[in-house]
């Protein structure tokens, strides 16, 4: 399968709670790590037992080798990555509390280099799935979508505004709720008043082929999953609007430390097991087991179980 996304240095502060606007507080550590939605994805991807090709940008510096680290040691192939002269790799600022959560500020970098030019230049490397993300330019997954051979998985995280084409090519579209309400008003909905399966049943409805809401510690909406892959005993089925029927999958329950990186470790165990021809609903069950023990430990790609791991 084939990862193209964004690379980043992650700079995680802790601090006791996220602040307010204009406030200072002081912070308790401060942490510099491999991340970047794409580098993420592609590491979870290759934990959770597949092999993987990740298509990014880096710049030419000290914060290149360190965002690699982790994709270079499990053996990600990163012979066709961008090296960018002109631009910094791309860095993220974390702030995560005593709770776990978290608030972001990502400065893309290089990663801006990874434009529809840059991937119809890599066209012959796209092979197998392929999983994209919103950390990069639209013009770059537009083309992707475009010369993908099979499977596109697209994570639009954050939203940015995408070609009705790329949301159509979407088989699942992975979205939060509320990354899901954004969607669906670039289709041309009207999220307002909806619950989270309303959203998924009307992103289907105009179109999109399949959609896996993510909902933190409350599990997962997963809507356009063949009937041969719904529900195994342990799901509850939801009716929808539209006949657009979805599947929950349920919560995981566990310590929470940090939760940067959990739902990229989700897409990218989703993308796994579906790359391995599991069923969508089955895929979205693993992913959320594998995502939630990230959130167990801190840091991103850091977090995320070897190969073979038992989840807890």
């Amino acid at each position: 399968m084939t990862v193209l996304g964004s690379a980043n240095l992650d700079i995680t502060a802790t601090v006791p709670r996220l602040p307010g606007p204009g406030e200072t507080l002081l912070g308790t550590s401060l942490t510099h790590s491999p991340g970047g939605k794409g580098a993420n994805q592609a590491l979870a991807a290759s934990r959770a037992g597949a092999t993987v090709r990740f298509i990014g940008a880096v710049g030419q510096d000290a914060a290149a080798a360190q965002a690699l680290e982790l994709l270079e040691a499990d053996g990600v192939d990163l012979e066709h990555l961008l090296r960018v002269e002109t631009e910094p790799t791309g860095t993220a600022l974390i702030a995560v509390d005593e709770a776990g959560e978290n608030n972001i500020i990502v400065i893309p970098g290089a990663n801006a280099a990874l434009d529809a030019d840059a991937v119809r230049a890599q066209a012959d490397q796209i092979r197998g799935l392929l999983v994209l993300q919103g950390e990069v330019p639209a013009s770059g997954l537009a083309a992707a979508v475009a010369v993908a051979p099979g499977r596109v998985v697209l994570n639009l995280a954050p939203v940015i505004e995408v070609p009705r084409e790329v949301f159509l090519a979407a088989d699942p579209l992975v979205v939060n709720e509320h990354e899901g309400a954004l969607a669906l008003t670039q289709l041309g909905g009207q999220p307002q008043g909806l619950g989270e399966a309303e959203v998924v049943a009307a992103l289907r409805a105009k179109g999109v082929p399949s959609v896996v809401m993510t909902l933190g510690a409350q599990g997962a909406l997963v809507s356009g999953a063949p009937e041969q892959d719904l529900p195994a005993t342990d799901l509850q089925a939801t009716d929808l609007p539209d006949d657009a029927g979805s599947v929950r999958v349920p919560r995981v329950k566990v310590a929470a430390v940090d939760a940067t990186g959990a739902g990229d470790a989700f897409v990218g165990a989703l993308a796994a097991r579906l790359a391995a021809g599991e069923g969508l609903v089955a895929a979205a069950t693993y992913a959320a087991r594998f995502a939630a023990d990230t959130v167990t430990r801190p840091g991103a790609q850091a977090s995320y179980p070897a190969a073979g791991a038992p989840l807890g």
